[in-house]
């Protein structure tokens, strides 16, 4: 594999890549991502919230059960009034009503609480449906917009794009799967040239045993920053 067929492919994709930036620029397409992104956002809120609706209303339903059981338990419990000769049996009593009638009132209070959280929910989904219809009726709106401004780049990064597919027929495997991870990772030029002893990407120093291999190779990758590295 010639270094000019990866210097080649490199040129070519970082055409395109400057080609989609810019229709990424572009109000159309910021506008289109803006109210794609609000609708995204509002739909994994409205599922979310629909998670905790359900778990809100388990915790209310458990709330209200154990309240319910408690209330009966406190009215057979005054309906069977030990002797008050029996001090014994009647301090034993008036402790268990009185702990019946404390654990009602922390029920009452949580019942409470639960409550108001999904009044609050409820607001808050009212709100995030609202914010999620108004953001699809804009995307429809400027989905147009941005499509016509997306074709008008489409000619050239089609012509692009096949270039860069022949040039891919000419690099080798490895040198596309370095080339590929490191695009990923946004390690833009991916291919540059050794200067001096340094690589023209990071800057750093280069080991002479890299230098070394770099003369038996096409090309090595710089150990700090893992460009490909190449000798001009």
């Amino acid at each position: 594999m010639e270094l000019s067929t990866m210097l080649e492919y490199q040129k070519l994709d970082i055409a395109l890549m400057r080609l989609e930036n810019e229709l990424r620029q572009s109000q159309a397409a910021k506008e289109y991502t803006a109210n794609k992104t609000t609708l995204t956002n509002a739909q994994e809120q409205v599922l979310k919230q629909n998670r905790d609706a359900g778990e809100m209303t388990t915790q209310m339903e458990s709330l209200i059960a154990e309240y319910d059981a408690i209330e009966k338990e406190l009215k057979e419990a005054e309906g069977a009034v030990p002797d008050v000769d029996n001090a014994v049996a009647a301090d034993f009593f008036v402790r268990n009503v009185q702990k019946l009638v404390n654990r009602l009132k922390v029920l009452a209070s949580e019942i409470s609480k639960m409550s108001a959280k999904i009044v609050e929910l409820n607001q808050s989904y009212a709100a995030t449906m609202t914010a999620g219809k108004e953001a699809k009726k804009k995307l429809a709106l400027c989905k147009e917009a941005y499509e016509a401004e997306k074709s008008k780049f489409m000619p050239q990064a089609t012509e692009l794009q096949k270039k860069i597919a022949e040039a891919e027929q000419g690099c080798s495997e490895e040198f596309l799967t370095v080339y590929k991870r490191l695009r990923k990772l946004k390690k833009i030029p991916v291919i540059v040239p050794l200067v001096g002893t340094n690589c023209g990407g990071c800057f750093m120093e280069v080991a002479g045993d890299i230098l070394v291999t770099l003369g038996a190779k096409p090309f090595v990758e710089c150990p700090s920053c893992g460009r490909i590295l190449y000798k001009d």
